[in-house]
């Protein structure tokens, strides 16, 4: 029986490695921290007169929408490949998505997991991820890192900023699943703290007492035809 091999996940928390890895993936802790700031703000927009499902979705929706600003300003490009939001950086083979995930954000000891189950489309995202750490030339024990590793043609490297919003504490990181079971991520390849836990996260007002770590909300999808 084939044996997969999960090696610990890269955890950067150094200020000057954050800045050196996010610079190495074409963006600025700035401009990270501009998308966070553009969640939170939006999921604490709700009020106890909103559906359940807003605060999520709205983080997510404003969160996917300041991404593209930012990133558009470089080159990147949208796209929705298997009705994702993505914003793709072509030349290098990555692309970046937002997640509304849990109280696990930001912990070294932990492992983040999306707040509503994923489906089929992410889990072939999150296989691709783990299928990129191997060359077929070399044996699992020789497994490079993703910041040395070029993308296999055709192979696309993703990354979602993972935010956690609850209460008065806010946590967040730019990471790269590689393992996803049931639906929720489970493993990781690599980890980018962009606001740990006991940090200041962004200065917003809340508008309502209500729970503003709600679930995501379920984006309803079709085919097109």
């Amino acid at each position: 029986m084939d044996m997969v091999i999960r090696m610990p996940a890269l955890f950067i928390s150094n200020p000057i490695e954050i800045d050196h890895r996010l610079s190495d993936l074409g963006w600025t802790r700035k401009e990270m921290l501009e998308i966070i700031d553009a969640m939170v703000s939006a999921r604490y927009s709700c009020t106890e007169n909103d559906p359940t499902s807003a605060p999520g979705w709205m983080a997510w929706k404003e969160g996917t929408r300041r991404m593209r600003e930012l990133g558009r300003r470089h080159g990147f490009e949208n796209s929705d490949e298997d009705q994702i939001p993505w914003l793709c950086d072509t030349s290098r083979g990555r692309r970046f998505s937002v997640a509304n995930t849990n109280d696990a954000t930001g912990h070294e000891h932990r492992l983040p997991q999306n707040r509503n189950r994923k489906g089929a489309a992410t889990d072939r995202v999150v296989a691709e991820n783990e299928a990129m750490l191997f060359n077929e030339a070399e044996l699992p024990e020789m497994v490079k890192p993703l910041n040395v590793a070029r993308p296999n043609p055709g192979m696309v490297q993703s990354w979602y900023l993972c935010v956690n919003a609850d209460g008065d504490s806010v946590t967040a990181e730019l990471s790269c699943p590689v393992a996803i079971e049931g639906g929720y991520f489970v493993g990781f390849h690599e980890r980018i703290v962009l606001i740990a836990p006991g940090e200041d996260g962004p200065d917003v007002t809340k508008l309502t007492d209500g729970d503003p770590g709600a679930e995501d909300f379920d984006i309803p999808v079709s085919k097109k035809s």
